[in-house]
């Protein structure tokens, strides 16, 4: 069960980032291993969350989510720190569990902390146009990123739960 709220490394500040805008990025070193991110919120069924997204886009709102399940989606609570996380397709954090990430290796002061959205992304129709700057970037991130034979030789067991029970079941 997720905690009702978002947790976030004392260490880790928004800043001006090249990727989109705004961005995580370390105030002091962390070392590999560390927990940087932790996710909080609510759970919601698909089709709750398909209204939540209707009622944002009516409102110019962003609702960030994560999968956690086949029909089980963690909505975190608006504007917390740790949704200005951004994507790239050579991230510095992976996923210990479906809430908690992680430094995937040491991560350098002022270094941007990112972590690759098809770790993460369990919808089949979901595209994202990628532009990280990372010499793995693959142009676009999508719902089926799971299925590419080279990230799961890169991420091993670093995937949302429900993500990696698709990766196990062949």
């Amino acid at each position: 069960m997720p905690a009702a709220d978002c947790w976030l490394h004392a260490a880790v500040e928004v800043g001006v980032s090249s990727i989109a805008g705004e961005g995580l990025f370390a105030r002091t070193a962390l070392p590999a291993g560390t927990v940087v991110s932790r996710l909080g919120g609510r759970l919601v069924s698909g089709a709750e969350l398909r209204e939540l997204f209707t009622q944002a886009a009516l409102r110019h709102r962003y609702v960030d989510t994560v999968g956690v399940g086949e029909d089980l989606h963690l909505v975190l609570p608006p504007r917390r720190r740790n949704g200005y996380g951004n994507h790239s397709c050579d991230p510095n954090l992976w996923w210990l569990d479906a809430y908690t990430l992680a430094a995937r290796r040491d991560i350098a002061v002022g270094e941007e902390i990112t972590n690759d959205y098809g770790t993460s992304t369990a919808v089949a129709d979901f595209r994202m146009d990628c532009g990280c700057g990372s010499a793995l970037c693959r142009g676009a991130v999508t719902g089926t990123d799971w299925q590419r034979p080279e990230l799961r030789e890169r991420y091993g067991d670093h995937w949302i739960p429900l993500l990696l029970d698709r990766i196990r079941a062949g």
